[in-house]
């Protein structure tokens, strides 16, 4: 089945997975048959479509708002997936016994399909082949022994050392990218370079079509040699098969799971180099956002917001967005992953717009951070900006409680004294539990590692107590908070909270990367405590 005759050949009974990744499982690519299909331009999701062309496109609750949108007036079913609810029990309600499900090999890991395969024992599961995207001319960069703290090559002797000299082999791009320092930033929101590797005790192999730097002691082929170099190999190969696409865990003579991947423990732990680094390109996002809060007036469009934002991003250092920049006004904020930068939704003076942004910088690592804003008034003077409790009108009390309640979680996770990350997230739960009676929800994480790619496990800051993880010294991790009612109102609207931090074992603390300042107009200091006060001020002032 090609991919271009997706859902054409199907007959009645039989379906076809839609993936939100192109074949070498890049993100954000518009060239996926998820977007194409349904216009659903979100980084996760996944969709059936049937014999008829219905599709059903299933989403979390990041983009529940974003998903009804982009796909309203098409033949599309958006069945809104809760924290609890997994794809597999989705596909339960919908998929009838003895229907076929035909998932693509080269964007499907192999883990996925383990699972189908187990817990949709009524349904039979087969693969497709989809064609491979032409690769383009991109420019590979070399990360300087400055940033990234260590060589390529010694990384790879890390590497042997923690599997023992055996046979891996790595498709994630990401874990390619960082052991041997290389960055591309030819594709929007992602620095990864396409490539895969396979590391043996006597060769190290590197398959991609991209033109690389030199690399001492490794031999670079092109992509499609992987499969003849693995045919060739006798031996065991360690896999991760969170990672390993069904295409290429098929090519594998004796494939072994790795318990937990090595690359990823490693690049999830910073150097010195690496934080020095962070907190550089911290700074310069921090600049960015002070200069483009000095832009916000009344009358701009969200798009208008958007583009005066990313140039402000770019002027102070960054070579791109790390991820797709998130701007919200008023109603829209509600819209967890809202980006649509509406060119007619103006802001008016009082309202508020979120920020949900970072960039990268020489190194390719990502960086993250969200605000909201408060629109001035439309006299706002020349240095108002710099007196936060300027005569900013029509603010609502709602829209201060809410912002007040996000930033007491977000003080009270940050101060408080953790070495684990699940509590971290039942605390965030607690004290937000109290407005789910007031129509607002706490629908996804607390937080998320970042490295090369804005999302990178471990850690993971999640109610799942699977995925708790103790805290390693310079992890670094997101805490973001965040409040939502989507009753789709005019009177909606979402604050959340989020910045970047590390893990200082010796000092016991997480210290934070981001240090930009909350909106003093937002805040009712009514309704936090002593400490939480003191805490926000030595925020404010920087004493942190």
């Amino acid at each position: 089945m090609a991919k271009n005759d997706l859902g054409k050949n199907l007959n009645k009974g039989e379906y076809i997975l839609l993936k939100s990744k192109d074949d070498l499982t890049l993100e954000h690519n518009k060239n996926t048959p998820l977007y194409k299909l349904t216009g659903f331009s979100g980084t996760a999701g996944e969709a059936i479509q049937d014999y008829s062309g219905k599709i059903t496109l299933f989403v979390d609750p990041r983009y529940h708002i974003q998903a009804e949108a982009q796909t309203k007036g098409k033949n599309v079913e958006v069945v809104k997936l809760d924290m609890k609810t997994s794809l597999i029990n989705a596909l339960k309600a919908v998929l009838k016994p003895g229907s076929t499900l035909y998932v693509p090999s080269k964007s499907t890991k192999i883990s996925t399909f383990k699972t189908f395969k187990k817990e949709l024992k009524s349904i039979e599961i087969l693969p497709y082949d989809t064609e491979d995207e032409p690769e383009n001319s991109a420019k590979i960069e070399t990360v300087p022994i400055e940033i990234c703290g260590i060589t390529y090559d010694k990384k790879i002797e890390k590497l042997k050392r923690a599997i023992k000299n055996h046979n891996i082999l790595l498709t994630s791009l990401e874990d390619v990218s960082y052991i041997l320092n290389l960055r591309c930033y030819d594709t929007p929101n992602t620095s990864v370079i396409r490539a895969k590797m396979l590391v043996t005790p006597k060769e190290v192999y590197v398959f991609s079509d991209c033109t690389l730097p030199k690399l001492q002691k490794i031999k670079v082929l092109p992509l499609k040699s992987m499969e003849k170099i693995l045919k060739k190999a006798n031996s065991e190969i360690l896999i991760d098969e969170n990672n390993i696409t069904l295409n290429d865990f098929n090519l594998v003579k004796n494939p072994v799971a790795l318990k937990k991947n090595p690359v990823a423990k490693m690049a999830s732990i910073k150097n010195r180099a690496e934080i020095e680094h962070y907190k550089e390109a911290f700074k310069m996002l921090d600049e960015a956002l002070y200069a483009f809060r000095e832009k916000i007036k009344p009358g701009l469009s969200e798009f208008e917001l958007k583009e005066i934002f990313e140039k402000e991003l770019t002027t102070h250092g960054a070579l791109g967005t790390s991820f797709k920049t998130i701007l919200a006004v008023g109603e829209n904020s509600s819209s967890i992953h809202y980006s649509s930068y509406s060119k007619d939704r103006k802001i008016r003076p009082g309202e508020i717009l979120l920020l949900d942004c970072g960039g990268y910088y020489e190194g390719g690592y990502a960086t993250d951070i969200t605000r909201v804003f408060v629109c001035p008034p439309e006299n706002k003077t020349k240095n108002s900006s710099k007196n936060p409790t300027d005569a900013r009108q029509n603010i609502s009390k709602k829209v201060k409680e809410i912002y007040t309640a996000v930033l007491k979680a977000q003080l009270n996770v940050y101060f408080g004294d953790f070495s684990e990350t699940k509590p971290m997230d039942d605390l965030a739960r607690k004290i937000l539990k109290p407005y789910e009676k007031q129509g607002f929800s706490f629908p996804h994480s607390l937080g998320h590692g970042v490295g090369i790619p804005v999302h990178q496990a471990p850690p993971t800051l999640t109610p799942n107590p699977k995925l708790n993880c103790r805290l390693q010294n310079n992890m670094v991790f997101t805490i973001e908070p965040g409040l939502y009612n989507s009753t789709q109102n005019k009177g909606d609207f979402g604050i959340r909270l989020e910045n970047t931090v590390y893990y200082d074992k010796k000092a016991g603390k997480k210290v934070s990367l981001s240090r930009f300042p909350y909106e003093e107009a937002l805040i009712d200091k009514t309704i936090l405590t002593k400490k939480e006060l003191k805490w926000l001020q030595a925020w404010q002032e920087g004493k942190i």
